[in-house]
């Protein structure tokens, strides 16, 4: 486990520690606690599922294109190279000169796309994970938690499976996501 990884966990335990005693207690004097794993809820929310979807579909075209522009260039390359000997030093260069440009193209299609899917990747998980949170909200306030735990970041080592409320934040979100269509 990397260092700053460590002090995180620290600095949670320790605010665990502190924030307990100051809570107010139920009349059982009991905290109510609730873990809930977002990773699992968004991989296992139809609207996660779409969002994988279509973030594969977008980078299997990328790819594809990439693919294409590839091997574009390595027949020009191919080309040039078994045709150099016949080949007229302008009609040698011009070849070069669009092996260069093809090569240019490919590099500025590759760095565009991967930053403009990155960014959607980005939107998509922002968007989903807020949606989420406000249903985990939701859930907060009408059952009383005082403290929620996310799985997927809190470095929890043990948790009574019956404090979990991913499955419950699952299905209200995907019953929020199909009144709204």
């Amino acid at each position: 486990m990397n260092t700053s990884r460590r002090k995180k966990n620290l600095f949670l335990w320790l605010l665990l520690f502190c924030l307990i005693p100051t809570l107010p207690l139920t009349a059982q004097n009991r905290v109510k606690v609730a873990v809930v794993d977002s990773q699992k809820a968004f991989d296992q929310s139809l609207e996660g599922k779409k969002a994988v979807a279509i973030l594969q579909e977008r980078e299997e075209q990328i790819k594809s294109e990439l693919k294409r522009r590839d091997e574009e260039i390595k027949n020009l390359r191919q080309k040039l190279a078994s045709q150099e000997l016949t080949l007229s030093p302008e009609a040698r260069k011009k070849l070069q000169q669009e092996i260069d440009r093809k090569e240019a193209e490919r590099l500025k299609y590759e760095q565009e796309n991967t930053r403009d899917f990155e960014q959607l990747k980005s939107q998509i998980i922002k968007r989903i994970r807020e949606e989420m949170l406000a249903v985990v909200d939701e859930i907060i306030k009408e059952q009383g938690y005082e403290l929620v735990f996310d799985l997927s970041t809190s470095g929890l080592i043990y948790y009574h499976p019956e404090l979990d409320i991913t499955q419950e934040v699952i299905k209200r979100y995907d019953a929020s996501k199909s009144t709204k269509k």
